[in-house]
């Protein structure tokens, strides 16, 4: 009887250690992903789980809202061939959805967000280069909103394929070097 006892007792303690150190706890910014024991990861995102120790890992994505400045490096020729120089704030985060949530952590797991700041940022470039070259110069100053869709239309399908979505994209500035944009201020004005 004494050694029934001494079992159970043995077999409850071992179940609080198990919980005690398997206690996961994920904020709302932050999936953490249990993997191990099953074929398919358990992701937490803003509540609690047990993972068992020692045949369980946890790994951290963040999901937080991350600014990406995108800015075109050198100039690029519009539609009609003036060359011009883009600067965008954009703002990127993780996906929900679940099947972008893991090429987003096969992508980013426990990486930092300047990891995917810098991952976004090349593929943002190229895609504003694209889009300066399909516009007029005229179209892209006075119409940035769509400019901005056009960028983010075209971009969306990259960013899926890392996992992420385009929260927002925002031309912030236009400048040429051949003060084109100034004279057609200019001629407003005077007609």
């Amino acid at each position: 009887m004494d050694n029934l006892i001494f079992v159970a007792a043995a077999i409850a303690v071992i179940i609080i250690l198990i919980l005690i150190t398997g206690y996961v706890k994920a904020p709302t910014d932050t999936a953490v992903i249990i993997s191990g024991l099953k074929k398919e990861p358990k992701y937490v995102i803003g509540r609690s789980s047990i993972k068992i120790p020692f045949l369980q890992r946890t790994d951290k994505l963040t999901l937080k809202m991350i600014s990406v400045d995108v800015k075109t490096e050198e100039s690029v020729p519009t539609n009609d061939y003036i060359n011009v120089n883009i600067d965008s704030a954009v703002k990127v985060k993780v996906s929900m959805d679940p099947e972008k949530m893991k090429l987003a952590a096969s992508n980013f797991l426990n990486k930092n967000e300047d990891y995917i700041r810098n991952s976004v940022v090349d593929v943002l470039q190229g895609n504003v280069r694209e889009i300066i070259g399909q516009m007029k110069l005229e179209e892209i100053v006075q119409d940035r909103k769509k400019f901005a869709d056009k960028v983010q239309e075209n971009a969306a399908p990259d960013m899926a394929k890392m996992g992420l979505d385009i929260v927002s994209f925002n031309v912030q500035n236009v400048t040429d070097n051949g003060n084109v944009i100034e004279n057609l201020g200019i001629d407003r004005v005077v007609s």
